[in-house]
């Protein structure tokens, strides 16, 4: 029997196929219709250039100096558009890790199987990541953007805060980085009226705790600050923020809307140990 032998030239032309859609030859291909597009902007503006304000910086030009800036604008451009994906992955992997919590504390609570959570137990010897796809793209998906932290901290009582009758109440204090702002709470500040804890095992109810800003002296502000948690358990939680907390912060878009919620999925860090 005739062995049978491959064509070379079929060969060549799938491994040929192969690079031309690879990941690389992608890029160089998007880079290089940036660069023409960008290319011809330019040399359209320098020859408008008489009829307007001279332009200084680009008078007197080469072509070889054309090329050189629309080459620039162009990796400026994809660098942009690829950091944007990659935040883009990241926060996805790190929400995934939230609503996977979210997911199976429904499924143990309506099989009855849900319990103590050591991770639960112990938030308050680190502090949590906060991530939000949600804020990313209300604000336009900005590549510089800042997203926070959060700590929570579990105080002794305080004698004479409560009646030798009643159980005292549990004194837990949050601190909460924004952006460039940070926020402080104290569940004491609002007792007796409200009382925030931290439940002992994984919840799906959410727990409020009124924040302000520490350099207030003390005063609310005259926007919603209410902080609403769900401690989802596996070293996860969900953190509800008024928009117009998120506005004071970020600005941009969130200005002037109300009376909504941007959600931050939390990842818990444990304190490294000396």
């Amino acid at each position: 029997m005739a062995a049978l032998k491959s064509d070379p030239a079929r060969r060549d032309a799938k491994n040929d196929s192969a690079e031309l859609n690879s990941p690389l030859a992608r890029v160089m291909r998007e880079w290089e219709e940036l660069v023409l597009a960008y290319e011809t902007g330019l040399l359209r503006s320098l020859e408008d250039a008489p009829s307007q304000e001279p332009d200084r910086d680009r008078r007197g030009w080469r072509r070889d100096d054309i090329r050189h800036e629309a080459c620039r604008l162009a990796i400026a451009e994809l660098n942009t558009k690829y950091t944007r994906k990659q935040m883009a992955r990241s926060l996805h992997a790190a929400e995934s890790l939230g609503r996977r919590a979210e997911e199976q504390l429904h499924a143990a609570l309506d099989s009855g199987r849900a319990g103590d959570d050591e991770e639960l137990r112990g938030i308050h010897n680190g502090y949590f990541r906060l991530y939000s796809t949600e804020l990313f793209d209300l604000l336009g998906q900005p590549t510089d953007l800042r997203f926070g932290t959060l700590r929570f901290h579990q105080h002794a009582t305080l004698p004479d805060t409560h009646h030798e009758l009643d159980p005292p109440p549990v004194w837990i204090s949050v601190e909460l980085a924004l952006g460039e702002s940070f926020f402080v709470a104290d569940s004491m500040e609002t007792m007796p009226y409200h009382a925030f804890k931290v439940p002992p095992t994984p919840s799906l109810q959410n727990r409020g705790i009124l924040s302000r800003k520490p350099e207030d002296n003390g005063a609310f502000p005259t926007f919603d600050s209410w902080l609403l948690f769900t401690f989802l358990g596996d070293g996860c939680l969900k953190l509800e923020v008024p928009i117009e907390m998120c506005a004071d912060v970020y600005g941009g878009a969130l200005r002037g809307r109300e009376n909504e919620d941007v959600h931050f999925w939390g990842v818990f860090v444990e304190d490294e140990t000396l």
